[in-house]
């Protein structure tokens, strides 16, 4: 069974989930777009492979330390899953990018509850969200859930709900040096306004309608039944999932504002929805409840094994 499989997180999910993602990149741009790699843009996307690689690395991270699943791999397998049923996303090497810069930022976000060394972290939780925002510019509406968490926080002050402006300042003030001394020309932080698409045209394809609408269902499904008994989150972690639902809510609304909508702006919602999917899936596994409710722990590995299906079959057609 899937469930048994991926039930506790051992180091050869992390090489198989890896390798997932290499062959997605390799697969999508060399056979399905026949793209020809030059030297040069081996060691352009090189980097980009590894650091998406490691992108699962930090997702388990950000889980463990937070608690904000058991210790099973379930998140990772379904972001992976995610991730391969929309081949798109492998082209969009900026929407990568601003992912990365993005999950970094809510290592520190989710962190916050812990009230050490605050200051720094709020700073570099900024900076994250700035430097995504270079690639992807709503990037900057993780603001408000870095916010929120300061607010939130144990013992805030004022001088802490500035910090983020100061992040957000400092990546200004570096990137214009940097084009300066680069390209010898000065650049503001966006020479064109930014620009909400509204054309869902690419929408209209089975090869995006399909995926997407698979991964709102389990957002929907997973985010209702954990909200449909809050009494069950312990106490001191109440405050995480409070915010994992924030930070869902500002994936959407990331998503909704790309200019340009292809499928590959889902991506900021595979996180957050992996792990609340994750949430259900691991709720009562034990053999009380195998024995007890038969037909949901079906339900659970067929879905499973519908989110392996899509991805593998999505990715290949």
């Amino acid at each position: 069974m899937i469930t048994s499989f991926f039930e506790k997180s051992k180091p050869f999910h992390f090489l198989i989930l890896g390798a997932l993602i290499i062959f997605g990149f390799v697969w999508t741009l060399l056979f399905l777009q026949s793209t020809s790699l030059t030297a040069n843009d081996v060691l352009t996307i090189g980097p980009l492979i590894g650091a998406t690689v490691l992108s699962i690395v930090l997702l388990d991270f950000i889980l463990s330390k937070n608690n904000l699943t058991r210790r099973n791999a379930y998140t990772i397998f379904i972001y992976t899953s995610f991730m391969i049923m929309l081949p798109i996303i492998f082209e969009s090497f900026e929407i990568l990018w601003a992912n990365i810069f993005l999950m970094l930022s809510l290592r520190r976000i989710f962190s916050l509850r812990n009230d050490s060394n605050s200051e720094a972290k709020i700073f570099e939780a900024a900076l994250w969200i700035t430097l995504a925002s270079l690639f992807y510019f709503w990037s900057l509406l993780f603001l408000v859930p870095l916010w929120i968490a300061v607010i939130k926080k144990p013992r805030r002050t004022y001088k802490q709900m500035l910090i983020p402006v100061v992040g957000f300042l400092t990546v200004l003030l570096l990137n214009f040096v940097y084009h300066l001394l680069i390209n010898d020309r000065s650049v503001i932080f966006f020479e064109k306004a930014p620009i909400i698409g509204w054309d869902w045209t690419a929408y209209h394809s089975v090869q995006i309608l399909l995926p997407a609408t698979l991964i709102f269902a389990i957002l929907i499904w997973s985010g209702g039944h954990r909200m449909q008994n809050p009494a069950s989150i312990p106490l001191k972690e109440r405050a995480n999932y409070w915010m994992l639902f924030i930070v869902t809510f500002t994936s959407i609304a990331v998503a909704v504002c790309a200019q340009v909508k292809d499928g590959s702006e889902l991506i900021f919602l595979f996180a957050p929805t992996a792990i609340l999917c994750a949430n259900y899936i691991e709720g009562n596994q034990n053999n009380r409840f195998r024995e007890k409710d038969k037909a949901e722990v079906w339900f659970k590995e067929m879905l499973l094994w519908v989110i392996a299906i899509f991805g593998i079959v999505f990715l290949l057609i």
